[in-house]
């Protein structure tokens, strides 16, 4: 049995990971993604003020480490989700985890220089190409046979920029984060990035948040779902299997979020996908599988 059990903590984490595009379409019917980002955060954060309070206290953070944190709590939870949410909300739940989940390790790879790596070899351009076909695809045909509208064009814009976005993250971090432990890692920039989401919703209007009462019990039990189970739970359960098994062997396992997301949009939310975007989606995962396996070794640092 408990050899078993890295499999079951990675299984878990990425069923809940997958599941969250969907929670959040629902929630989104109600709240705009500024106001559902901060709720979820606000929420999660807390489960970390501990740990982090613990390594303020022990002296393991330096100020500049501190600094640093903030910046990338603005960029891996303030802007990544906002962005996200409002992908989710153009577009659907399927759409947003194909273009987030696939476009990673190529966005990472793009991006190597900027924590240090080697640039992408031939054979990653190639396959880089390949993904790029497989976003216009998705991008051009809609989820559905009908027509494509500018806003779900916008969408597809903020889900790459948020792919973009959490690749930059990810390589700062390994440049920047050496040695710091992942929870504190991630609780210090979901703290820093709570508080920036707190800031950008009282700019924009504390009536923003007005939406909560309004929410109805499958709503809520959504709201808990992704505060509790997806940036709490699904982080330990993750940082566990981490811990027991090849990372390599792991990173396989996050291209599951996308199924599981187009399976329950499909089941839950009459979610449905017209021939181009599934060739577009295959052509994503096939530009995965070509791409240098080390840009999905650091996915999950503080992903969903």
């Amino acid at each position: 049995m408990s050899r078993a059990l890295p499999g079951i903590a990675i299984g878990f984490a990425v069923t809940v990971w997958g599941s969250s595009f969907v929670a959040a379409r629902h929630l989104l019917k109600t709240l705009d993604p500024l106001a559902l980002a901060t709720l979820r955060f606000a929420i999660a954060s807390l489960f970390f003020v501990g740990p982090f309070a613990l390594a303020l206290k022990r002296r393991t953070l330096s100020g500049r480490d501190l600094l640093k944190m903030a910046f990338l709590g603005q960029l891996a939870f303030s802007t990544y989700f906002w962005l996200q949410y409002t992908g989710v909300k153009l577009t659907n739940a399927g759409i947003a985890a194909i273009l987030v989940v696939g476009l990673f390790p190529s966005a990472t790879a793009v991006l190597a220089p900027l924590g240090g790596d080697r640039r992408p070899g031939p054979r990653t351009w190639a396959a880089l190409v390949l993904g790029f076909l497989g976003v216009t695809a998705v991008t051009m045909a809609g989820p559905g046979e009908g027509s494509v509208s500018a806003d779900y064009r916008l969408g597809t814009l903020c889900l790459i920029a948020n792919a973009f976005g959490f690749a930059v993250y990810t390589l700062l971090t390994r440049r920047w984060m050496k040695g710091v432990a992942p929870v504190t890692l991630t609780g210090g920039s979901m703290i820093f990035g709570s508080l920036g989401l707190v800031v950008m919703s009282l700019a924009a209007g504390p009536h923003r948040l007005g939406p909560v009462l309004a929410l109805d019990s499958t709503q809520l039990a959504a709201l808990a779902f992704l505060s509790l189970f997806c940036s709490v739970a699904g982080f330990f359960a993750w940082s566990f299997a981490l811990a027991r098994m090849e990372a390599s062997r792991a990173a396989v396992w996050i291209y599951g979020e996308p199924v599981i997301a187009m399976s329950l949009g499909y089941v839950l939310l009459e979610e449905r996908y017209g021939a181009p975007a599934l060739a577009g989606a295959v052509a994503i995962a096939i530009s995965v599988v070509l791409v240098n396996g080390r840009t999905g070794e650091s996915y999950k640092t503080v992903k969903e």
